[in-house]
């Protein structure tokens, strides 16, 4: 059952705006955002254009490139923006937030510009850690005037906003149980162990879906998992709704509360992660979660068994409250 959506307390803006990060998981976590009256979300920081022309865009802000060098000239797609065709009322006022890709993704001089303007408000919400695209958002990070991470290594180091990850639940009307278990991730040098991990469910005869991508240099294949399979965000949420468990290996960079904790909380699914923080949810008491160190901690009957759970949630991920906090330092702001 999918909650009403609505902002407590009060507000300081007239529109919410939302510069997206331009994928489809990415969409999918944001999306209560558009399901409010004055919520507004691009979906990309350039509008849609000939498929030359985005790829050129694409190419300019290229991260690999970009956190090396610099590319000149960045300003020229200011025109092509997609948050240029919002007809701005100077009597209201606007939050206008970005992610760390969308805004990687928009020139440093266009990003200042906004920031003049009165009755703007400028958010960035960092969905990376800074070790990842701190290179990328040194600079930009300077034209917002709010600054969230998921990541509370990263608040401390940079004086950012503590806010965990948000996600947007999708009604999933399907609940019949195909397999036992599904993961799907980027390898990052994880697939020994997910191997580990496959090998040990599958020896206890579990139904297994594992998706690997990105292999990197010397990591192996094993037989029955999918390799360089890549699955779009609607494809994932209907593996998972027809997965008794989700699996979560984490990458050793990353703490708190990941999309996969989030899936098997909105879902209704358990949740096998070898996340050591989950220890301390309050989700953690409801039995659903089996958190490991090894492989060979893990007893595959958590996940083979189907009985019914209900974690109850009630819409603590959704980006509402992201909404709500950017409000409440609006507030503080002002005394």
């Amino acid at each position: 059952m999918i909650r009403e959506i609505q902002i407590n307390g009060k507000q300081f803006f007239d529109e919410y705006i939302l510069v997206a990060p331009g994928s489809d998981y990415g969409r999918a976590m944001w999306s209560d955002i558009e399901k409010l009256p004055n919520g507004l979300i691009l979906e990309n920081a350039l509008k849609h254009s000939a498929k030359i022309i985005e790829i050129a865009h694409h190419i300019h802000f290229s991260f690999a490139i970009n956190k090396k060098v610099q590319l000149p000239f960045q300003n020229i797609w200011k025109k092509r923006y997609s948050i240029e065709k919002v007809k701005f009322d100077e009597k209201n006022k606007y939050c206008i937030i970005y992610t760390d890709i969308s805004a990687a993704r928009t020139d440093c001089k266009y990003l200042a510009e906004l920031k003049k303007r009165n009755n703007l408000t400028m958010v960035l919400v960092m969905v990376n850690t800074m070790a990842r695209r701190g290179s990328l958002m040194g600079k930009r990070k300077n034209f917002f005037d709010q600054v969230y991470s998921f990541d509370k290594k990263d608040c401390d180091n940079y004086g950012f906003i503590y806010h965990p990850t948000n996600y947007s639940m999708v009604d999933l009307r399907s609940d019949y149980i195909e397999q036992d278990a599904f993961y799907v991730g980027v390898s990052k040098g994880r697939a020994d162990i997910i191997a580990n991990v496959y090998k040990k469910l599958n020896s206890k005869g579990a139904n297994l879906q594992f998706y690997i991508s990105g292999l990197e240099s010397g990591e192996k294949k094993i037989d029955g998992i999918h390799y360089n399979e890549w699955l779009n965000y609607g494809q994932i949420l209907e593996m998972i709704q027809h997965s008794n468990c989700i699996v979560e290996i984490m990458d050793g960079k990353q703490e708190g509360v990941t999309l996969r904790t989030m899936e098997a909380i909105c879902y209704n699914k358990k949740l096998l992660t070898n996340n050591q923080s989950m220890k301390e949810s309050k989700y953690f008491n409801t039995g659903n979660i089996q958190v490991f160190s090894t492989p060979e901690e893990i007893d595959v009957n958590f996940i083979m068994n189907r009985e019914k759970i209900d974690y109850k949630y009630e819409g603590e991920f959704s980006p509402i409250h992201l909404l709500e906090h950017i409000n409440q330092v609006e507030a503080e702001k002002k005394g």
